[in-house]
């Protein structure tokens, strides 16, 4: 007897998978690229442009026998762990006061919300004067970076 229910979930919205193959095969493509550039340039005396003399691990022994970069692993641990846990303990604090009836919880909650709004509000408003022909800060900005730009007058 054959089955006449619902289809197969992978052959649902097969239209909206066909669409975002490009999509897909894009981000693989500039990701693996980009990672198999990196590793097979790691192994080159390349410094700041590419050069494709291979040296092996050298580029590596360099790095792990440079002082600088062993202090920068540690400070990236100790933030990393450091923000974390700051992160959380100041999380579940306001999580349990956003729980609680206190006093003034609606005050409290606006003041925990409002940043959340507001950096959609400045974003508006920096776009809005950087393209604004008044103020004129992106023409300002493309002459300093030594582009003429005829004037608007």
């Amino acid at each position: 007897m054959a089955r006449t229910g619902q289809p197969n979930r992978l052959f649902r919205n097969w239209n909206a998978k066909i669409a975002a193959i490009p999509m897909v095969l894009t981000a693989l493509v500039v990701f693996m690229g980009g990672t198999v550039w990196t590793v097979v340039y790691s192994f080159t005396s390349s410094r700041l442009l590419p050069k494709a003399s291979f040296v092996g691990l050298e580029q590596y022994e360099r790095l792990w026998t440079s002082s600088r970069w062993l202090i920068s692993i540690q400070n990236i641990l100790l933030y990393g762990v450091l923000s974390l846990v700051f992160t959380i303990v100041i999380g579940f604090l306001l999580a349990v006061l956003l729980d609680q009836k206190i006093r003034f919880e609606d005050t409290f909650r606006t003041i925990m919300l409002y940043p959340f709004a507001l950096s959609f509000i400045v974003t508006g408003l920096v776009w809005q004067w950087i393209l604004n022909p008044e103020f004129a800060s992106s023409r300002s900005s493309v002459a300093l970076a030594g582009k003429a730009l005829p004037s608007i007058r």
